[in-house]
């Protein structure tokens, strides 16, 4: 039987960002699968024999957000990333440092050990392996995610079947 990479509930992951971030994070289950944009950030999960687990899903907004949140970079600096369509360096760097520690949530209740490997900031420069997983996942969770003073945005956490 093939293992399964863990999927959090809102509550967990919220529990996991709040600390990081230093804000009150809100987590809601989407109505639907969450839908993204072409700006959609995708950050890729590698198994320990690299091939890839999980990919998180996050739509423009909440990057920006999660990445000023953890930088302390005003809301203002965060709204303008928004309108402008993409992170600033110190933002992107700090959504990656978000990234890197979601990867910790993914390995719970004894679930196959998964590390960040990368983001890739739009859809279309996706990985083939990453493509395929959005298209058919394994196992997935779509989320609405509010941070305190900032805003907020989807993510979505998709899993395959890992050995």
């Amino acid at each position: 039987m093939a293992a399964k990479i863990y999927v959090p509930k809102p509550k967990e992951l919220a529990e996991h960002l709040e600390p990081l971030i230093g804000r009150t994070t809100t987590l809601k289950p989407s109505a639907a699968p969450n839908k993204f944009k072409e700006s959609c950030h995708t950050a890729r999960y590698l198994t320990r024999d690299g091939k890839l687990g999980a990919i998180c899903q996050f739509d423009l907004e909440l990057a920006v957000f999660l990445g000023a949140a953890l930088a302390m970079i005003p809301a203002g600096g965060a709204e303008d990333a928004v309108k402008a369509g993409a992170l600033t360096g110190p933002q992107m760097d700090a959504f990656r440092e978000v990234s890197n520690v979601l990867a910790g949530i993914l390995c719970l209740n004894a679930a196959p050990h998964v590390r960040w490997a990368d983001v890739t900031p739009s859809l279309a420069g996706l990985p083939a392996d990453a493509k395929a997983i959005a298209a058919k996942p394994f196992e997935r969770a779509d989320f609405r995610v509010d941070i305190d003073g900032y805003g907020g945005g989807n993510l979505s956490i998709l899993t395959t079947k890992v050995a």
